[in-house]
């Protein structure tokens, strides 16, 4: 199967699209959940986030990451945020870039 026989192995998705397609880079430009998803499955090396210079102030409002995981997991886990660089754009909206590292052992 393309993603495991529950269609929920990340890794194996990845892996498929490499050997079937020859795909090296993958835009992930999923919601909260995908990207908790593959967050939790050490798939992310790199994120780039777009401020937009508007508030709304609501609640209940999917985040960039959201794990549907059990309440003691922690998707983010040994990983850290490496800046690497910050634009600011047309009409004031900034560009965040970083990588994802390993989190050194403390």
């Amino acid at each position: 199967m393309f993603a495991g026989s529950d269609g929920h192995d990340l890794h194996r998705a990845i892996e498929t699209l490499a050997e079937s397609f020859g795909v090296k880079t993958l835009l992930l430009e999923g919601g909260g959940t995908i990207n908790g998803a593959f967050l939790k499955a050490g798939l992310i090396d790199e994120i780039s986030v777009l401020m937009y210079p508007g508030i709304d102030g609501l609640a209940g409002v999917p985040s960039i990451f959201e794990y549907s995981g059990e309440v003691r997991e922690k998707p983010a886990a040994g990983q850290s945020l490496r800046h690497l660089t910050t634009e600011t754009l047309e009409g004031g909206m900034v560009w965040l870039h970083y990588r994802v590292e390993a989190r050194p052992a403390s």
